[in-house]
């Protein structure tokens, strides 16, 4: 192995154990109560030396993000891998993203930060941009498991992005209302039992 190669590999073993630092600090204290001096010292680090890996950390943040969105679109090519019918793949997927939910509250999470604007303006277009194909991909799951059905002419035509984000919004505010205890005190049943209604009625308003 050449010095070129071997400096490449030893700046990327650098780069995960810094990322898991980071993750642990994230978890554990949110992104706002997290600093780069805690993230150095944690990976016993200089601040100076850390800025050489990564600019700051928010790109540390959506590297995050990015590290979930890739388990989390791992979890769905094999929950629809042996599902042939279009409706079993989006029942898949709906499971899927309720199991994610609960083995991985943290990375779930870290999805609902993205958005904020002081993490978004200060990372690099690149991360921006392989961050939002990353989620694209989540979407398209759904996506071509409705455009499947409406090529089967058994759902209505329509734009099947804008359908997959309200699949993926109606999961994701079921799953968030029923982590507050006084919006859980006003939903009869369990997650699971909510998460299997919503599945079902967002199949039955599908179909033709």
């Amino acid at each position: 192995m050449g010095i070129k190669e071997r400096r490449l590999r030893e700046k990327k073993i650098r780069q995960k154990e810094i990322l898991e630092a980071a993750k642990e600090l994230f978890f554990e204290l949110g992104f706002a109560a997290t600093s780069m001096n805690q993230i150095a010292k944690k990976v016993e680090l200089s601040k100076g030396t850390l800025y050489l890996y990564f600019k700051n950390k928010e790109e540390l943040y959506i590297s995050l993000l990015i590290e979930g969105m890739d388990l989390l679109n791992e979890k769905f090519s094999k929950a629809i891998i042996d599902k042939a019918a279009w409706h079993e793949k989006l029942a898949a997927i709906g499971w899927a993203y309720y199991k994610f939910s609960l083995d991985h509250q943290q990375f779930f999470h870290i999805n609902f930060q993205f958005h904020q604007g002081e993490i978004t303006q200060n990372i690099s277009d690149d991360l921006y941009q392989k961050c939002r194909e990353t989620g694209v991909t989540s979407l398209n799951f759904l996506a071509e498991s409705i455009g499947q059905g409406m090529a089967l002419n058994e759902i209505k035509k329509d734009d099947p992005m804008s359908i997959a984000v309200v699949l993926w919004g109606s999961l994701t505010g079921i799953i968030l209302l029923y982590e507050g205890k006084d919006h859980r005190k006003l939903m009869p049943g369990s997650l699971k039992n909510l998460i299997k209604k919503s599945i079902n009625i967002s199949l039955k308003g599908l179909k033709k």
